[in-house]
This record gives structure tokens, C-alpha cells and sequence, in this order.
């Protein structure tokens, strides 16, 4: 039974995914995977017209739920009644969270708080259930405006959310109750249980201690979560199935030392673990455990058994069913990738009898499980956490998880007690995190692959597939699937290196500049710029747990998805903080071979963070003036400025002129219309068919003469949307339509791609 269920769950994946990727390589895929149930399981029939019936109820039930998923709003709207029907998240002087509107329909909430006695106001006020007046107005979240990246536009339309409220004003006074059911009740007492844990326990532990319990990472540190993430431990902070069954078990065991029967503590079990999932969060992974283990007492009650393996798939077809669009979150994948591994390898690792080799066998399996997930959505890979896991599930599980339970209801009861309790729950956790810290430096704590291309995340899965089986009859004949799937990992590290395809790439940085060049075969990486932002002095209780920065959100995941682990040359125009504001970041987490910054202008980088961090990686550093060139990977690069001291940093532009892919480029920084001048008269023949327009489109850049003498066939704009400069300036965007040159500028375009082979290419924009 098990085993066909499985196979349903398969056929619903299918039709689930037919709704949203419904083209050739899908349908070649399910073609196959019949081909494989006939021949090989040896279906008849019969048995295949069930699975083609489960694809099409599951396809109605994806296009039904798409068919519901849609605004009430025109966008034109601007007075509101909000409903708090989510924890709300106050991070530094900004409030977010899902509301409802007074329409039924779920909105993201953006507010500004404007004092800190405002914020002390709120985080007493606000709680779930509490419906205010607001205005303000509603924007369409954005899509992806880089390639790989997140589209967050694409994320809050499978949660059923299709605006952005940018509240102007909230009426906190005239905010009412909304009712106040078992639900809501339940998730207030959550969000209490989060505060009580914030005010009294440690910042170093309350974080961990608030997502052992009740499921929130939001007040982690952000350092602490990043190397958790990096070595592939973070799934120890999240509530799932160890947690369930360790609480199931403890009450289960509670309950019949003091008396209580089997059957009503199996009722209490069910009663209790709804509540459960909602105090804790709710996150895919505490609904599957919780489900599954509802199931397992529902029928253990009626003198029933069923398998783990058709608990799994019986709970995993259900939630597909009522919300199909779990399909695509990350955690609803890896939740069950990881636990039907677990569950269908059994035989495997109770082969072994000491603890410590089951642990790693066990460890060893989830990461194989959780392999293509990752790769796809994070491109890399920690090898590391699998000798790590042997160390943290025991010591999370075992010791951490019952301890932060026990301190936090003997601190409620006995706040002496639990004081010395919390001391020494904190010493645990910060020496654990000081480990984790120590060990994401070492060199396999995370490797970059990239995001592998469709055929290679088929024979990666394939391969998985097929080392499992033959490791469930002998480890001997797992060894051939064990090598495949180390070729592959291979190739795919080193595809840049086979790949004949260059790129020249402007990256959606916001208002600054960066771009990406990859020569073929691996013989070039650079990077022109690192975007960044202008900081202004901010009070302490408006800052941010975590603050926005292009290197690491924009532009080192990029690097990772395109399979790039080091780049040969960081090239800095100039000082300004939108163009090298992220280069400390960046080569702190980033490999980067030389470091080029422009002649003359050395004591504007000297007392700089990021020069010191060079100095101590042993870095090397270049200055480039006029007249300096190279030649790498069939492309060219001429130094045409700067060639004399400037006052002026944005004249003391690094300005590029290179032969990419059949194309001449010029790389002008922020260049103005002077620089252009002289450009001009040091070089009356130059010519490119691309422009980086200059200083994002001011209307200090971008001279008609330049235009006139330069001939491009194509500007490139590096832009901010809705920025408060008002670039480009109107008059630069009619100065090169006038001379009939296309413009792509980042703010409407998202980051626009030159791809190219040899002398041939093709231009693409992130955005439609």
C-alpha cells in the first residue's frame, strides 16, 4: 500500500506541476515515468489509468485554486480596515506583516514607524485579531529583477497576497477586537510566549530558544542563522518531526505514569497537536508532523496501523490537494524530500549497530535527499553538515530542545530557578555557535555548483534515486550509482569551465552601478563595481536586524547561481559609495583575485575597511591609468581614463573600452560631459556599438557631441527604480532616442544580459 501511495504522490506532483509548467520537457518526463511503472513496477493497465486520473484531479485542483487566487482591488484605492491575522514583525522604525483587508483579501503590510515611543506603543498594542483603520496606498510587489534571484511578486501570489500596502497612517486608537477564537487565542498566546522569551532570556539564546519552541528564526542573529544556513544545519531550528515526536512522546509517557489511560491520552494527543501547529507556527514542516502523527494516533486509537511510508504519502497527497501551491515552498520540499528519505531508507542505516554510524548514515541520507532542492533554490551545498549533523541532532534534539522547554516553564513558575537555568542554557548555545562559526570557514563548510540546467537536475535526481535502491539491497552495489553521482557533481562544479558562451551582464544593483563579465571557458570573471548604498546617520532604535546590501543579496548569490567561485578582477571606477559601497562585503565573503582601482585617486581608498581587509587576505591590488590594456579569452580591454588627477571623483572614472563577443564597449563609470570632452580630443576615432551611459543617466553625462562621434547602437542605464534623483534625466533619454539608439535601463528592464558565442550574441532583459 505504501509503495503505490508513493507513487500516487508522484502522479499528483505531476499534475499539480502541470498548472503552472505545462510544456515539452514535462510531458517527455511523465511519459517516462509511466514507461517506468509499466515495465519496470509492472502496472497494467488499469493501474495507469488511476495514475492519469490522479494527474488530472490534481491539475483541476491546482487550476481551481489558481481560479480563487485573485485582487478585489484596482489599485487605485487608499482607505482601509486592516486585520493583524499574522504575527506582526517590527524590525528597527518599519512594521510588517500579512493583513486582511476589509474585503477578505490578504495584504503585505509596509509602515514607517516615526518614534521610538511609537515603537514601545506598537509592540505593546498590536497582536492578532486587531482590525484598524489605515491610509495609504497599494503597489504591485516586484518580480525578480535579477537573474536567479528571488520573485518575490511570484512568492506572495502562491500566499494568496497580490498587493503591497504602504500604510501612510495606521488609527491605532480606533482599532478594535475582531472577535477572539480559539485560533487567534492561540496564536496571541504564541506571540506572547515569543515576547516573554525576548524580555527575559539572553539576546545570544532567545532567538534560538523562540525557534526550538515555538517555530520563529525572526530574532536569530544574523551572522549566528547564515552559518547555520551555510553548513546545513538550519533545519535543526525549525520545528519538525523531532520536535513532535519528542513532545508527543514526553506527554504520551506523563500521562500513563500518572494513570491516565492509553485511549484518552491518544485523544489528548489529538486535541493536542492542532493546537500545537498553530502555537508553533504553522510552517510546512510542523504541519507534515504533525499531521502525520495525528494520523498515526487516530488510528492507533481504532486498533489500526499504518505504515510510515503511507502516512507520508497520504498526508503529503491531502495538503497538495486542499493548497496546491505548497508545491513551491522551499520547506514544504525539503520537509518531505528529507522524510521520505528517511522513512525509505530504514533498512539501510538499521544495518549499523552503533548509534554514532547510524547518525551518520541518517545524516548522510537527508543531504543526498535535500541535494537538488538546494541546488536549485540555494546553488550550493554544505558536505561538512553531514559530520556536523552527528553532532548537533543529538545534542539539538536530546539536550537543547527538553532544556529550553524545562528553563522556560521554571522560569514562569520560579524565576530564580530558571535565571541560573537560562545562564547556563545561553553558555551552551553561544559555545555551539562559536563552533558553527569556526567551522563555516573551513573549505568544505559550503560549496557553489550554480543552478543546474534541467537535463543535469534529471540525471541528479535519477542517480539519487538509483543509489538508494541499490544501497537497500548491498552497499557493494551502490558503489556505480555512488561514482555517477560524483560525476555529475563534478561536471556540474565545473561547467563554467566547459562552457563556450560568454556574458557581459548589467546587474539590477538599485541607484549604483555592476557589472558582470564571464569570458568563455572559464579564462575571465570580472566585475565592474559592487552597487551600495549612501548611509546616513540612524538612530538605535531605527536600525534594522538586517541591513540591505547588493554584495551579499544581489550580487554574490548571483555569482553562486552561475557556478562562478572566484573572480579574477574586482574593478572599482571610482570612490563612490554606489559603486564600491559593497566591495567590503564582497571580498569578505567572496573569493576575488586583484583588486583595480583608478590612478590618482589611491588616498580616497586608503583608510577605507575593505583596503585593510585586502591587506590581510594578502590581496593583490592594481592601479590602472590610460594607456593600460590586456587581452584574455578573445576579448580586449584599453584603458582610456583616467590619465591625470581630478577634484572631481566622478571625472576620475575608470573608463573601459573593450571588443566583448563581436561588440565594442565602453565602461564610463560615472563619467560627465568635461570627461566626455576630453575623451573626445585625446581620441577623435573612438567608437562603440554599446554605451554604459555615464552617471546613471544625468543630465551632466551623455553630450550630444559624445553621442554624435561614439555611434552606439544600444545605451545601457544603471538606475534606481523610483529613485530621488531623477535619473535618467528626460533630456538623456531623448538625446539617445534622437539618435535612434536603444535604450535598457535597469529600473524598467531589471538587469539586462548580453549572452554571446564567439562574435555572436543576443541581448535579454530580466524584466518583460
Amino acid at each position: 500500500m505504501a509503495r503505490h501511495l508513493l507513487l500516487l504522490a508522484v502522479s499528483a506532483t505531476f499534475g499539480v506541476s502541470a498548472h503552472s509548467f505545462l510544456n515539452v520537457r514535462l510531458l517527455i518526463i511523465i511519459f517516462i515515468f509511466l514507461c517506468f511503472l509499466y515495465f519496470s513496477v509492472g502496472l497494467s493497465v488499469k493501474a495507469l489509468s488511476i495514475h492519469l486520473m490522479i494527474m488530472g484531479i490534481f491539475l483541476g485542483a491546482a487550476s481551481f485554486s489558481n481560479h480563487r487566487n485573485n485582487t478585489a482591488y484596482h489599485g487605485t484605492e487608499s482607505q482601509f480596515i486592516i486585520t493583524f491575522t499574522d504575527q506582526p514583525n517590527i524590525d528597527g522604525n518599519s512594521l510588517k506583516g500579512f493583513v486582511g483587508s476589509e474585503k477578505g483579501e490578504r495584504l503585505m503590510l509596509r509602515y514607517k514607524i516615526n518614534t521610538e515611543q511609537e515603537k514601545e506603543k506598537l509592540g505593546q498594542l498590536l497582536r492578532i485579531g486587531l482590525s484598524c483603520p489605515a491610509v495609504g496606498n497599494l503597489q504591485i510587489p516586484d518580480k525578480n529583477r535579477n537573474e536567479n534571484s528571488f520573485d518575490y511578486q511570484r512568492y506572495l501570489f502562491r500566499q494568496g497576497t497580490h498587493w503591497i500596502f504602504n500604510a501612510d497612517s495606521i488609527s491605532f486608537r480606533e482599532c478594535q477586537e475582531v472577535g477572539n477564537s480559539i485560533v487567534i487565542s492561540i496564536r496571541n498566546l504564541r506571540l506572547k510566549g515569543i515576547t516573554y522569551i525576548r524580555e527575559h532570556f539572553p539576546e545570544e539564546s532567545s532567538g534560538f530558544v523562540a525557534a526550538l519552541i515555538f517555530g520563529d528564526q525572526t530574532y536569530i542573529d544574523e551572522g549566528d542563522l547564515a552559518n547555520y544556513q551555510r553548513l546545513g544545519l538550519v533545519h535543526l531550528l525549525a520545528i519538525s518531526g523531532l520536535h513532535v515526536s519528542f513532545l508527543t512522546g514526553m506527554l504520551f509517557y506523563l500521562g500513563i505514569r500518572v494513570g491516565i489511560t492509553r485511549e484518552r491520552m491518544m485523544v489528548a494527543i489529538l486535541i493536542f497537536l492542532p493546537v500545537y501547529m498553530i502555537l508553533s507556527g504553522a510552517s510546512p514542516s510542523v504541519v507534515r508532523s504533525c499531521l502525520m502523527a495525528m494520523l498515526f494516533f487516530l488510528l492507533l486509537l481504532f486498533k489500526k496501523r499504518i505504515s510510515a511510508g503511507a502516512a507520508i504519502g497520504s498526508v503529503y497527497m491531502a495538503l497538495l490537494f486542499f493548497q496546491p501551491n505548497m508545491l513551491y515552498d522551499i520547506g514544504f520540499q525539503l520537509s518531505f524530500a528529507v522524510t521520505f528519505s528517511i522513512i525509505m531508507s530504514s533498512s539501510i542505516f538499521l544495518r549499523y549497530p552503533k548509534k554514532t554510524m547510524q547518525l551518520f548514515i541518517i545524516s548522510s541520507i537527508c543531504q543526498m535527499a535535500a541535494l537538488p532542492i538546494l541546488l536549485f533554490h540555494f546553488f550550493e551545498v554544505s558536505f561538512l553538515g553531514v559530520f556536523l549533523n552527528v553532532l548537533y541532532v543529538p545534542l539539538y534534539s536530546i539536550i537543547l530542545l527538553p532544556f529550553s522547554l524545562i528553563t522556560l516553564f521554571i522560569h514562569l513558575l520560579l524565576p530564580s530557578l530558571g535565571q541560573l537555568l537560562i545562564t547556563i542554557l545561553n553558555f551552551t548555545f553561544i559555545l555551539c555557535n562559536k563552533v558553527a562559526d569556526a567551522a563555516s570557514e573551513l573549505p568544505l563548510a559550503s560549496i557553489a555548483f550554480g543552478k543546474p540546467p534541467f537535463i543535469m537536475m534529471a540525471l541528479l535526481v535519477i542517480s539519487l534515486l538509483g543509489l538508494y535502491l541499490a544501497w537497500d539491497e548491498s552497499f557493494g552495489k551502490s558503489k556505480i550509482w555512488c561514482g555517477i553521482l560524483i560525476v555529475l557533481l563534478l561536471l556540474q562544479y565545473n561547467l563554467q569551465r566547459f562552457s563556450p558562451f560568454g556574458e557581459v551582464q548589467m546587474i539590477d544593483v538599485g541607484q549604483g552601478d555592476s557589472i558582470l563579465i564571464i569570458l568563455p571557458f572559464n579564462r575571465g570573471n570580472y566585475l565592474i563595481d559592487t552597487g551600495g548604498q549612501i548611509t546616513f546617520p540612524i538612530e538605535t532604535w531605527a536600525k534594522k536586524r538586517k541591513k540591505f546590501n547588493t554584495a551579499d543579496d544581489i550580487i554574490i548569490p548571483l555569482l553562486k547561481s552561475k557556478g562562478i567561485h572566484q573572480l579574477d578582477k574586482l574593478i572599482l571606477t571610482h570612490p563612490d559609495a554606489d559603486h564600491m559601497g559593497s566591495a567590503g562585503e564582497l571580498i569578505e565573503n567572496f573569493k576575488v583575485g586583484e583588486i583595480v582601482i583608478g590612478g590618482w585617486s589611491e588616498e580616497h581608498y586608503r583608510n577605507l575597511d575593505f583596503v585593510s581587509m585586502a591587506r590581510d587576505k594578502k590581496m593583490k591590488m592594481t592601479v590602472l591609468k590610460r594607456g593600460d590594456h590586456w587581452v584574455v579569452g578573445g576579448a580586449q580591454f584599453s584603458v582610456l581614463s583616467p590619465y591625470e588627477k581630478e577634484d572631481n571623483k566622478n571625472d576620475s572614472s575608470i573608463v573601459l573600452h573593450s571588443e566583448i563577443g563581436g561588440l565594442s564597449w565602453i565602461f564610463t563609470g560615472d563619467m560627465g560631459e568635461e570627461g566626455e570632452r576630453e575623451l573626445l580630443s585625446t581620441f577623435p576615432q573612438l567608437q562603440a556599438d554599446i554605451l554604459k551611459v555615464g552617471h546613471h543617466g544625468s543630465k551632466t553625462s551623455s553630450s550630444t557631441l559624445f553621442l554624435e562621434q561614439l555611434q552606439p547602437k544600444a545605451a545601457l542605464i544603471s538606475v534606481g527604480k523610483e529613485n530621488g534623483y531623477g535619473h535618467p534625466h528626460g533630456d538623456v533619454i531623448g538625446n539617445l532616442e534622437g539618435n535612434g539608439i536603444k535604450v535598457f535601463r535597469t529600473d524598467e528592464d531589471g538587469s539586462i544580459i548580453y549572452k554571446y558565442y564567439k562574435r555572436r550574441g543576443t541581448f535579454r532583459k530580466t524584466l518583460p
